[in-house]
């Protein structure tokens, strides 16, 4: 299966999770396309641009930085991050991200059901 670009589904979430301005989202599938798989997207966080903190139950997160830095909040510890890292969100922990640039964050998120 190849998915096109323009194909991708667009989507901006406000706020999301209690946290600062809009972050736009390219889905790549739909939650439907890879079992076990809940979100595979692409998403933006503009400037000064933040996800509030959150939890994930019987899932785990990764975020793949594609370009921008930022701060990542994992389980209450403040960790930097840049182009290149890798970011996971286990079962029962707890994270958030700030852009603390002037750039947007650019980052390939999936999670996938535990």
């Amino acid at each position: 299966m190849v998915v096109k670009l323009n194909n991708m589904e667009k989507q901006v979430r406000s706020e999301l999770k209690g946290g600062k301005g809009d972050i736009h989202f390219l889905n790549c599938v739909s939650k439907d396309t890879i079992p076990n798989c809940r979100l595979l997207s692409y998403m933006t966080i503009p400037p000064e641009g933040s996800i509030g903190e959150h939890e994930h139950v019987e899932e785990t997160e990764c975020y793949v930085i594609k370009s921008g830095k930022g701060v990542v909040i994992d389980n209450g510890k403040k960790i930097d991050i840049s182009a290149g890292d890798v970011v996971i969100t286990g079962n029962g922990d707890v994270h958030s991200v700030i852009n603390t640039e002037n750039e947007d964050l650019e980052i390939l998120a999936f999670i996938v059901l535990n």
